[in-house]
This record gives structure tokens, sequence and C-alpha cells, in this order.
């Protein structure tokens, strides 16, 4: 298993190359390595997969000027340059996408509190105010999914449901792959292929997921 780190010199975001969307964090490379097991397990139940992962992995580490603390990023691995050996694996790839909205969407239902305004989520990162609560989190997951299609020059209509506009993603997704495969879309800012937005939907997913859970749960025992 193939690991890559990007740091900024404060915090390291540590990508399971081989799991699209599974990441570990810390503050030293130390700390982030020792949740490898524990990411394995919650990406697995995440997606309700079993993976086959090889306990040994290989490192490497980017230096980069991003707020990798604040959940920044724009590394682009070589694997994420590459096209698909096999069109069923991006079918595979794109039902994961499926689940993880699914995932995400079951999760922000179950929630009661989705105006409460958590105060340790008033706070400003880089990219600006924190969505402090669990509507404006799942808002966000909503929103985000034309952020992703705009880089490889796509869209669709965004409502207020996750599973319908998932569906559409995954569709628009599909639709640019049949015709254009797994090319390098080369923007201003950053670049992109359809093998990285795979990676970065689940892992967006993810952490506003877990940031919603967090919100509810504290909520709970306030």
């Amino acid at each position: 298993m193939r690991i890559i780190y990007e740091t900024n010199g404060k915090g390291f975001l540590g990508w399971l190359v081989d799991l699209p969307g599974a990441y570990i964090r810390g503050r030293t490379v130390e700390e982030a390595r020792s949740k490898i097991g524990q990411e394995i397990k919650a990406y697995e139940s995440w997606l309700g997969i079993e993976t086959d992962c090889a306990k040994e992995y290989t490192e490497s580490i980017q230096e980069c000027k991003l707020h990798v603390e604040d959940a920044d990023t724009d590394i682009l691995f070589d694997t994420e340059l590459a096209d698909f050996e096999d069109p069923k694996d991006f079918e595979d790839w794109c039902t994961l996408i499926s689940i993880s909205g699914t995932k995400a969407d079951n999760i922000y239902k179950c929630c009661q509190y989705k105006d409460y305004v958590d105060p340790h989520m008033v706070r400003k990162t880089f990219y600006g105010d924190v969505y402090s609560t669990i509507n404006r989190q799942f808002a966000h997951i909503i929103q985000v999914q034309n952020y992703y299609l705009a880089q490889i020059g796509t869209g669709i209509k965004i409502g207020n449901d996750l599973v319908s506009s998932r569906r559409d993603f995954v569709e628009k997704l599909k639709e640019k792959y049949l015709k254009e495969g797994n090319r390098l879309y080369q923007n201003e800012e950053e670049d992109w292929t359809t093998k990285k937005i795979v990676r970065r939907i689940i892992w967006h997913d993810r952490i506003h997921a877990k940031a919603i859970e967090r919100i509810e749960q504290r909520r709970n025992i306030s």
C-alpha cells in the first residue's frame, strides 16, 4: 500500500493511494501513521466494503504551502494520470461515489439539531467561516459537487436533495469520461482528472459527515 503525505510543516495529510477517499491526518507524520489501521476500518464501514490492503506500505512526503490542517489539498497522484485498465473499474468507483452520498444523506437525516450553532465551529479558516450548523455542512456537501464537475468543464442543476443530485453527478461524470477518458484538465489553481474527482468527492463527504456527527453529539451533551 502506498501513502502520500502533504505537509506545510504544521500538519500532515496522508492519502491511502489505493483507496479513493481514504486519508489520515496528524500534527506529525508519526501521529498520522498511527491512524492507518483505524482509517482502513472506517473507510470499509463508510462504503460497506472489504478492502485488500497490504500490511506493508511505502511512504512519500510532499512539501506544500497549503493549509492542510484545515483540509486544504491539491495533490494529483501519478496513478490518477493513468486511465482505468478495465472499464468496470470506473463503474465500480462510480458506485462508491453513490454509496458515499447515500451514507452522508442518511447521517444528515438522523440528526435532530440541524440548526444548532456549534460554538466550537464558530471560527475562520483560510477559506472563510467554518460551517457551524448541520444544515450548512450538509448544504456544502451538496453544492461542492458542482465545484468538482466545473474542474472538468461540466455541471449539473443542484437542488436541496443529496441523493438525487449525486445520481446526476455520477451520470455527468460517466458522460464526461465516456467522451474524454481520464484526461488531464490543467486549470489555473489546480490540475484534475476523473480519478482525482472520485477520490476528492468521497473524501469530502466523509470529512463533512464527521463534522455533522460531531455537532450533533456536542448538542446532545450540552
